[in-house]
This record gives C-alpha cells, structure tokens and sequence, in this order.
C-alpha cells in the first residue's frame, strides 16, 4: 500500500472541489491522458468517468468510480487500469492551522497486479502519487488564489 502526504495553502472546501471535477484528473494523474466521458453526479457514490491513461501511443481506456465521498473530507476511488489492475484510491483532507493536509492511499483490488503486488510494486506507486500530490496542490492553491480575488 502506498502513502504519500502534503500540505497544500488551500481549504479542504477548494481541494474537495478539484476532486469533484472529473476534467481535472487529466491534470493532476500521473498517466491520465484525458477524461472522455463523466457523469453528472459524480462524485456521489457509484458515479464514475472515462479516462483515457498511458503513455505515447500505449493507451487504456476505462473507468474510475466512486466507492465513498465525504465533502470536505474524504473520496474514495476506484481506479480502473485493466487489463493489469483497479487501484482503490482514497483522498483525506484534514486541516492544520490554516493549511491542508492531503493524503493519497492506493493499492489495487483487482486484477493481476494485486495478486502480484510487492515492495518494488508499492515504491513505483508511491513515486507516481508523489507527483500526483505536488500536481493537485499546484491546482488547488491556483483554485484557492482565484477564490480569494473574487
């Protein structure tokens, strides 16, 4: 299972609204390409949308779903990679004096990667949600920067 935290200048409000905009994990995911399709409810549980992942010309196409959402505090994914794996993603937002904690928890549930999973699995994970993390922070103190000038 991989961990990763940051501390990020944004309420859990604004990191909560990133989350919940479907459009915006082709930002933020490593190896999202694009959001093809999502679904107007999403992120209340069982909603999903339609990434497109890879890199170059190697591309998968499947879908992310809603397993829990707890505005402000929490979203629980479950991420689709198949034929390999469906990761399930967990979001927690906590805040601290005036900051944000976010932390990113993922393994995967399915598929062959979690039958085979292991530490040098887990550290690859935990390289990618880094960057994922340092990604959803940037967006989120943007968000929260154009909030503060309206």
């Amino acid at each position: 299972m991989s961990r990763n935290r940051t501390m990020v200048q944004a309420s859990p409000e604004t990191i909560f609204a990133v989350l919940s905009d479907p459009r915006a994990y082709a930002r933020f995911v490593v190896g999202n390409k694009l959001v093809r399709h999502f679904e107007p409810a999403f992120p209340e549980p069982g909603s999903g949308f339609h990434p497109t992942l890879g890199v170059g010309p190697l591309v998968l196409r499947d879908t992310t779903r809603v397993v829990e959402a707890d505005s402000p505090r929490q979203l629980v994914l479950d991420a689709g990679m198949r034929p390999f794996a469906v990761n399930r993603t967990a979001f927690r937002l906590e805040p601290r004096g005036g900051l944000t904690e976010i932390e990113v928890e993922e393994y995967p549930v399915a598929g062959p990667a979690a039958k085979v999973w292991n530490r040098a699995l887990d550290a690859i994970l935990w390289l990618r949600n880094a960057e994922l993390l340092r990604r959803l922070k940037k967006l989120a103190e943007q968000r929260q920067a154009q909030r503060a000038e309206l």
